[in-house]
């Protein structure tokens, strides 16, 4: 079986399921309804009985169910079976990764993304996956400092933070020129 890609589970979905109906049909599951995978946007209460939904699966069908792993945010140790980012001070990166156990009371073992197979870290640092606009936030802010640093290095005096932004914010860079010999 596939791994199971939680990001893409509604809302309401407190596991994963499969039932054995013409064939193997993959299902997000809560008490009370459940989504068939690829079609998340329609719920259906379970069936059985004489009623409207009696044609409707029943939570009897669905087998070897995934409970949902916990949610983190932020503070500890992000709980086995999620997704998050550890901390490699020996290259001073940030590992996106899933949490596969946990080791004593501040360590975790994640193992990496498809993104960085390969990667297997013990670690003690950890923090939610980032979102797009925070990564584009983060590389604002390093863009600035360095702009201040190197104006400050070239004149000798103190830079505006202020003015930096504008600059940045107008899509002035640092233009890096190669000598060819």
């Amino acid at each position: 079986m596939r791994k199971i890609d939680w990001s893409k589970a509604p809302e309401w979905a407190d596991g994963h399921g499969l039932v054995a109906h013409h064939g193997i049909t993959e299902v997000w599951i809560n008490m009370d309804q459940y989504a068939v995978v690829g079609a998340e946007d329609r719920d259906y209460p379970y069936g059985g009985g004489t009623g409207d939904n009696r044609h409707n699966f029943t939570r009897g069908q669905v087998q070897y169910i995934t409970p949902r792993p916990a949610r983190w945010d932020g503070e500890g140790l992000p709980p086995v079976g999620s997704v998050c980012e550890a901390y490699d001070a020996e290259r001073d990166l940030w590992w996106p990764g899933q949490v596969l156990m946990h080791g004593n009371s501040d360590h975790a073992f994640v193992s990496g993304t498809p993104e960085c197979w390969g990667t297997l870290l013990w670690a003690s640092i950890f923090r939610p996956v980032r979102t797009p606009e925070q990564i584009k936030a983060e590389e604002r802010e390093k863009a600035i400092v360095e702009m201040a640093e190197t104006m400050h290095a070239a004149t000798g005096f103190g830079v505006n933070r202020a003015d930096c932004e504008a600059l940045y914010d107008a899509g002035y860079r640092k233009q890096v020129e190669s000598c060819q010999a």
